[in-house]
């Protein structure tokens, strides 16, 4: 009876730490996921300062468009269609929300 007693002690605390191992692992890896997120909205951020520092430079422009000014203006947009490929990718990176239960 002790023997049995003790056999199921050992093997409680040996489900105990698998699950603790399973959380660490989970834990590790939500940790480098938060971290990827981070720095891509990070990135994001500067991205967004740039393209907004370009175009108060446009604003600031006199006149009619120039060479210089369309490319600018050029440069902006596939910086914004970058940006925006950006976004999207860091939306395909976060799983859609669990359906709450009825």
């Amino acid at each position: 009876m002790i023997a049995l007693e003790i056999f199921f002690g050992i093997a409680q605390i040996v489900i105990l730490l698998i699950i603790m191992s399973a959380i660490s692992t989970f834990a590790t890896a939500q940790k480098a996921y938060n971290d990827r997120q981070a720095a891509a909205i990070d990135g994001l951020a500067g991205d967004i300062k740039t393209l907004n520092d370009k175009i108060a430079a446009l604003q600031e422009s006199a006149g009619t468009v120039t060479p210089e000014d369309q490319a600018l203006l050029d440069e902006l947009q596939a910086a914004a269609e970058a940006a925006t490929a950006k976004i999207e990718a860091l939306d395909a990176q976060t799983p859609p929300a669990v359906p709450s239960q009825p």
